[in-house]
């Protein structure tokens, strides 16, 4: 019984810290939106791990132990996480290499004007 209450406090800890970014206005809007889903879905599978519907669920999925599929989920999400930071990190470095050549011709063009 201590686990399903722990489990609960943590997941409403997660949400309240989400809302509490999302307030302050540290996360983007798409990193929001993705971890109120991670918050709210947390919650919500806290809530039915006492339960027999989760349980049911559990089966569902094919999973023999029913806490295993939290650690599934978990896992699952932070894969898809990892993947995302790694889609953005390669923009990113792509916008800033482009950036740099052009703040390079356009420091390239200035030499070019002031010379005598």
């Amino acid at each position: 019984m201590k686990g399903y209450v722990l489990a609960a406090v943590i997941s409403v800890v997660l949400l309240f810290v989400t809302i509490r970014a999302i307030r302050k206005k540290q996360l983007t809007e798409m990193l929001a939106i993705l971890w109120l889903g991670v918050s709210l879905a947390a919650v919500f599978l806290s809530a039915l791990l006492p339960s027999s519907a989760f349980l049911s669920l559990s089966h569902l999925f094919g999973v023999a132990y029913p806490p295993t599929m939290v650690l599934v989920f978990g896992l699952f999400f932070l894969t898809l996480f990892t993947f995302y930071l790694s889609v953005a990190m390669s923009r990113l470095s792509t916008r800033q290499k482009q950036l740099v050549q052009d703040l390079a011709l356009v420091q390239a063009m200035l030499d070019a004007q002031s010379a005598p």
